[in-house]
This record gives C-alpha cells, sequence and structure tokens, in this order.
C-alpha cells in the first residue's frame, strides 16, 4: 500500500461535516477531502474553493461518480443508516457521526454491509478520547475509589434551541444528540447495564424532541450511572462526579478533585447492637484522607486528530477498529429502549 493520503468524501457540510470532519482532515496528513456533498450551492462553492475538491448536490451521485477511499457520513440523524450502507455497498469506508442509528435492528444491517464489502465501518466517538475522560478512566482505574458506587455524568445548559436537531421526524433530540457521548463514555466505565429508568421530556426549546434526559442505569454488582443532558439547567452541576467506598472524584471542564483514604490505615471496627454509648452515633474514627486538585493538561494532538490516526492506522496497517460498531450497538439498544420506554418513540 502507498503512503498517498486517502480521498475522503464528505456527505454534509453542516457544523459536523464542515467544522469537525473537514476541518480536521485538512490538517491531517493522511487524508485529503477529495469531495463533498451538500444541498446547499454556497457550502458546495467554499469546499471547492478550500480544498479544490469535487462537490455534488445528491450525497448518492458522489458515492456513484467521485474517487474516493472513505465516506463520512454527516447528514442529518434520519439519513445515517442509509447512506453509509449505501455507502458501503459502493465500497467504500465509513465513518458515520452520532447516532449511528435509531434501533440496533439499523446496526446490525450496517454491520451486515460491512461486512460483506470487506469495508470498516466505525462511528465517530471521538470523546473517547478527552483528556478529561481518560484522566477519568486512569483515576477509576488506579483503585484510589474503591468499589465505585456512583457514577453521575451531566451535559447542563440553559439553552433554546430552534433547529431541525430538535424535531423527532429529523432524529432529533437530546438522546441523539448529546447522550450518545455520555452514555458511550459511562457504558466504558460501567459495563453492561441491566436496568434502565429514563426521564425525558420537552422543556424550553422549539419543535417536538426532548431537550432534557434522564438516565439511570443499574448494573448487576456494580455501581449506578445517573447521566443527564439538558438544555434547561440554569446552574449546571459538575460534569463528573465519582463515588466509591474509599474515595471520590469530582470534576468541571478540565479540572478534578480527588479525595481518598488508604484502607489498609484504618483499625477494624467492632458491630455494637447495643445501646449508643452516650446516646452519640459513630465511632469518632479520625480518617486520614489524601486530596489532589489537578487540571488535566491539553494534548497537542486533538481528540478529532486522534481518532482519524486510529483510522489511518486501521486502513493502512490493519490495526484494530477503534470505535467498532459492536460497542456502539450497546448504547443504540439503550437509546431505542429508553425511547419506546418514555413513549418519544
Amino acid at each position: 500500500m502507498t503512503n498517498s493520503p486517502f480521498r475522503v468524501g464528505i456527505l454534509g457540510l453542516g457544523r459536523s461535516g464542515w467544522s469537525i470532519h473537514a476541518d480536521t482532515i485538512a490538517e491531517h496528513d493522511g487524508f485529503d477531502v477529495a469531495a463533498v456533498a451538500d444541498p446547499v450551492e454556497e457550502r458546495r462553492r467554499e469546499a471547492e474553493e478550500r480544498f479544490g475538491c469535487r462537490s455534488y448536490a445528491d450525497p448518492h451521485e458522489l458515492l456513484s461518480s467521485a474517487d474516493v477511499d472513505v465516506v463520512v457520513v454527516a447528514t442529518p440523524s434520519h439519513t445515517h443508516v442509509p447512506l453509509s450502507i449505501a455507502a458501503l455497498e459502493a465500497g467504500r469506508h465509513v465513518v458515520v457521526e452520532k447516532p449511528m442509528a435509531e434501533s440496533a435492528t439499523d446496526v446490525d444491517q450496517m454491520i451486515a454491509a460491512s461486512q460483506a464489502a470487506g469495508r470498516v465501518l466505525t462511528c465517530y466517538q471521538q470523546r473517547r478520547l478527552d483528556p478529561d475522560f481518560e484522566f477519568v478512566q486512569r483515576v477509576v482505574a488506579s483503585g484510589r475509589l474503591g468499589e465505585l458506587v456512583l457514577i453521575r455524568r451531566t451535559l447542563h445548559r440553559f439553552q433554546r434551541r430552534a433547529d431541525w436537531q430538535t424535531l423527532r421526524k429529523y432524529g432529533g433530540g437530546e438522546l441523539s444528540n448529546t447522550v450518545p457521548h455520555a452514555l458511550d463514555q459511562v457504558l466504558l466505565l460501567l459495563g453492561e447495564p441491566t436496568e434502565v429508568f429514563a426521564d425525558l421530556r420537552h422543556t424550553v426549546s422549539l419543535g417536538d424532541a426532548e431537550d432534557h434526559v434522564k438516565l439511570c442505569l443499574r448494573t448487576a454488582n456494580g455501581p449506578l450511572a445517573d447521566i443527564e443532558a439538558s438544555f434547561c439547567v440554569a446552574l449546571p452541576q459538575p460534569s463528573w462526579q465519582i463515588f466509591g467506598t474509599t474515595g471520590a472524584l469530582v470534576g468541571e471542564g478540565m479540572t478534578f478533585t480527588t479525595k481518598w483514604y488508604e484502607p489498609d490505615s484504618l483499625a477494624e471496627l467492632e458491630l455494637n447492637e447495643g445501646p449508643a454509648e452516650g446516646r452519640r452515633y459513630g465511632t469518632g474514627e479520625q480518617i486520614n484522607w489524601e486530596q489532589e486538585a489537578r487540571t488535566v493538561a491539553r494534548p497537542s494532538r486533538s481528540p478529532s486528530l486522534r481518532f482519524y490516526d486510529r483510522l489511518e492506522a486501521t486502513l493502512r496497517h490493519g490495526d484494530e477498529v477503534f470505535v467498532t460498531p459492536e460497542s456502539v450497538r450497546r448504547q443504540i439498544q439503550i437509546i431505542e429502549d429508553v425511547r419506546k420506554q418514555t413513549g418519544y418513540a
């Protein structure tokens, strides 16, 4: 295989297609923007001028005519499945934006199309590479927090939206827009949930899709996970709160505080079933807490570039796919079940 950059066709030049994928590909030595598709002529002309690429009003025309190796599907959510399958059947590798699909059955069909075509299918879940999440993973793996009891992940803001992502008919709503990132991260920490409770509400935005999401995920023997993604929170809570039997981790943005103790430093307690001495409760035990405040450094290479690094290694050297469709299927199944549970299907 040559070392020439992989030629990329981008379907959709909205915020994700342009400001995320096109901008990232322009910085990456392993990829070039070779073609784009968008119904807005002004966007097509802008891409032609910037990248010297071919442009198409119809994504299917790009798939049938353009000489590209990889197709990025960054169109509205409800088109992700048919366009991804069409791209795979046209012999292209596919990067599909989140949400990957609306149902687990859809994901299965996409996986089948990928296998039949012998092409790579991956979902753009680049927030697995966010430095704050990587820090959280390291702290949890260190054992400092002990046995995890509760994982809280919040994405709070107050914003009245009035765009296509507020409409169910286009696959809009917080479950499709923001929750996939938070849910993906939490599932990597939590494991396989056995029970999910959800509260979806339409609050301050226009349209008919949910703009407030509360998810509670229970595992058989592990912690409870609590996810909130909302547009109606005027006083946001910390984005990360993790509590365990020997410590806690709280963080907002890139700044975290970890508090923990060493279990071996404590004397063994004795249970007293009788009347409380002096009518006072508690043992009076003094715990030697350790506490660390830390601001996580931002890496010189962004999560988006690092995602494309992983993709290049897969395409060029056969490395394992970083975000497998099977791993994303778990979150899609949960989102599908939640919509049915709450009547937002």
